[in-house]
């Protein structure tokens, strides 16, 4: 994956019947800080119905825009609720439990009167305090020693928004990922000795490289279909204690 810009990206959620002036402002605070703020956008609310407040900018039914929103919350570095008198609706813990499910960090501006929210949420109303945590935590490396599955898609989400890939579709990432299963039959074909110039044996990547290269993008396109490689694999591990193998090779000793 080739490198690209490096920015800490955020979303921000609460009540807009109730605080929506200071969601503005909140906005504002993280856009000076060099955040960029991937939803909402600043607008203004044109309509209210059932309780949902429409702005200028939303495009859809209420169910797309939320949906809008998940996807946003996906690709940002951390979710933050304006809550100053510690209200937490409905659709903002919705918001609250989809970011804890994909870990990433929450924080709010006041403690949530919900007790259980409190489990999941660091109250931090300093925007500076917040950039100095999320970049600590956003860095680049995998985990020291080995690591796990989760630990991995964590790494792979991080570095795609640290690298500037965040716009990748499902689509983008499988042709990606492709392109590298090619890299590394090449690889292959050099260390097997399958014919090849050898300008081309001399400058192949090491066979590693492109099995790392292969991973990566796989664990990409998980994160972007929202699998858990966790789950999926015992799933399927599960799947696969009730079947039966046979192999479609021929013994030529039994065929005589």
């Amino acid at each position: 994956m080739n490198e690209g810009k490096t920015e800490i990206c955020v979303v921000i959620v609460g009540s807009f019947n109730r605080h929506l002036e200071q969601i503005r402002q909140t906005i504002s605070k993280f856009e000076l800080e060099g955040i960029r703020v991937l939803s909402p956008k600043p607008s203004k609310p044109i309509s209210r119905k059932d309780g949902f407040v429409m702005l200028e900018c939303n495009k859809g039914t209420p169910g797309e825009i939320e949906s809008d929103v998940l996807k946003a919350i996906s690709q940002s570095d951390l979710l933050y609720v304006v809550n100053p008198d510690g209200y937490i609706g409905r659709s903002t813990s919705f918001e609250i439990g989809y970011a804890f499910s994909r870990n990433i960090p929450i924080y709010s501006w006041e403690k949530p009167k919900d007790p259980m929210l409190c489990f999941l949420i660091t109250r931090e109303k300093s925007i500076q305090a917040i950039k100095q945590s999320i970049g600590r935590r956003g860095s680049c490396d995998l985990p020291p020693g080995a690591f796990t599955l989760s630990e991995l898609q964590d790494y792979v989400h991080r570095m795609v928004l640290k690298r500037g890939f965040a716009e990748e579709t499902i689509r983008d990432v499988l042709l990606l990922f492709v392109e590298e299963i090619g890299e590394l039959a090449r690889a292959i074909r050099g260390l097997t000795g399958l014919k090849m110039s050898r300008e081309r044996v001399d400058s192949n990547k090491e066979l590693r490289t492109e099995v790392a290269d292969c991973l990566m993008y796989l664990v990409d396109l998980a994160n972007l279909a929202g699998i858990g490689l966790e789950d999926a694999l015992r799933e399927k591990q599960r799947m696969d204690a009730n079947r039966r193998w046979r192999s479609q090779k021929v013994d030529p000793v039994a065929q005589d």
